[in-house]
């Protein structure tokens, strides 16, 4: 059984005859601070860091500080447009995967302040907030610190990580939340060292909700890990999740019939709410070959999380210019006038429908046709590597009209295609010709057509072409 370690604060007390302080405990109740969380519902995640620079999310190759170089940093645009999503809180990754700090730390010099951007994007991103009327929320990195942890042995990085934290919680206001990443991987005494840190973030700010990331879980229960250090195991006892105001489930839904927020937990039941995040493109940070999920996919999972009880943390990531990119931004507009009017979510023509290609990546049903219209903006179809040339035919079982398409690519290969229908005489026309597709989706128009069969044809590709959605709308969706 892992033993408590007590503060030494706590020794002291004991060895005069004073009573010993008790640790905080999340709530056993619905307090106002949860139930004003829970009222939130949607906010926006804000993957943007050194990670955007390299194109590696886990710290995977070495990037000094001046690397971290924003062209047009606009904090406020990434706010603004949130607001206009509907979006009622936001949090930002204040220090991921490189140990980057956003905001410049007096705990280390690999931060914006040694970069080629000295700028405090925590302070513009907390006035941002405040400005439009959103609840700023902070995103700590704890375990996998690919720099500072790697020249720390755990109880300095411990010490490192309260510094850090406590400079966040006391320098830019109250926050709403503390979204903490990879808690499992602070040495043999992770368990003591993360109800401490809760103690932390109560002293500093008592009504900040504490959240522990538990990665591709429901959120029925609270889990544990088997305690590492950078990664390497570090005890064979594993260590509870524990404790925290809120759980997770990283692009996972709660159980079908809803999050019960009365969780127990070693024998106490405690309130516990829940939130969803997940992304708007495939990936967290921005890369230049990422693609946008669809409409119907997005507004699948926001009422996915709402009608199941649990809050949508969607991430949007800036670019390397600093912003959010215009085609992330027209999606997630898409998205709120569907939140807005669901009658106005598009209709999939080819949706269900059966569907023929030319060539599948080696024949694995996993990447057929059909995953372009299933629905599910996460399966795709794809073709052999030595293809550049494909096509995908699909049967709507009847003459149907239609007058506008969306295609979504991956890794930007394709160079020329084309939306063709049955000529009548045993061949294909064009309704729609295009070069490079792209991730963004964006809405293809042409005259209205008629026909049964409707075929997307890859002229010219790199290399073999990877689709994630085809669409077919009868009216112009926008």
């Amino acid at each position: 059984m892992q033993q408590c370690v007590l503060p030494a604060l706590a020794l002291l007390l004991l060895s005069t005859g004073q009573s010993v302080p008790q640790q905080p405990e999340p709530a056993a109740e619905r307090t106002p601070p949860l139930a004003d969380w829970e009222a939130l519902r949607y906010g926006m995640f804000i993957h943007f860091g050194m990670s955007t620079y390299t194109g590696h999310e886990f710290g995977g190759i070495p990037a000094t500080s001046a690397e971290f170089a924003p062209t047009a940093l606009d904090v406020d645009q990434w706010i603004r447009v949130a607001k206009e999503a509907g979006m009622k809180y936001a949090v930002l990754t204040t220090k991921h995967c490189y140990g980057h700090a956003l905001w410049p730390t007096k705990e280390s010099e690999y931060s914006v302040a040694t970069s080629a951007a000295p700028v405090d994007v925590v302070r513009q991103f907390v006035d941002a907030c405040r400005k439009h009327g959103l609840e700023p929320g902070f995103y700590y990195l704890l375990g996998w610190d690919q720099v500072n942890q790697a020249r720390m042995t755990p109880p300095e990085y411990e010490r490192f990580c309260r510094r850090q934290v406590t400079e966040l919680l006391t320098g830019y206001g109250p926050i709403l939340e503390m979204w903490f990443d990879i808690p499992w991987d602070m040495g043999p005494e992770s368990r003591r060292v993360l109800a401490d840190l809760y103690a932390l973030v109560k002293e500093k700010q008592p009504d900040c909700l504490v959240l522990l990331n538990q990665g591709f879980a429901d959120g029925a229960e609270v889990v544990a890990r088997g305690p590492t250090y950078r990664g390497e195991a570090a005890g064979d006892e594993p260590v509870l999740l524990w404790p925290k105001d809120l759980i997770d489930g990283e692009v996972t839904l709660p159980p079908s019939g809803g999050h019960d927020p009365w969780m127990k937990v070693e024998g106490r039941t405690y309130y516990i709410p829940m939130e969803t995040c997940d992304t708007l493109a495939r990936h967290w940070f921005f890369l230049d070959h990422d693609a946008l999920n669809t409409v119907p996919t997005l507004y699948g999972l926001y009422r996915g999380c709402l009608d199941r009880r649990a809050n949508l943390l969607l991430d949007v990531a800036p670019d390397r210019t600093g912003r959010i990119p215009a085609g992330a931004v027209r999606r997630l507009m898409e998205l709120a006038r569907v939140i807005d009017d669901p009658a106005a979510l598009p209709l999939n023509l080819l949706h269900g429908k059966a569907a023929i290609a030319s060539n599948v990546y080696r024949d694995d049903p996993a990447y057929g046709p059909d995953k372009l219209t299933d629905g599910d903006s996460r399966t795709r179809w794809a073709t052999d590597d030595a293809v550049t040339a494909a096509w995908v035919e699909f049967d709507l079982g009847a003459d149907t009209a239609f007058d506008s398409a969306v295609v979504t690519e991956g890794w930007n290969r394709v160079e020329e295609f084309a939306i063709e229908v049955p000529d009548g005489e045993g061949g294909w026309t064009a309704v729609h010709r295009g070069g490079k597709i792209g991730g963004d989706g964006a809405l293809l128009r042409f005259p209205a057509v008629t026909a049964r069969r409707v075929r997307l044809a890859i002229q010219r590709a790199t290399v073999g072409p990877t689709i994630w959605d085809f669409e077919v709308y009868r009216g112009a969706r926008n």
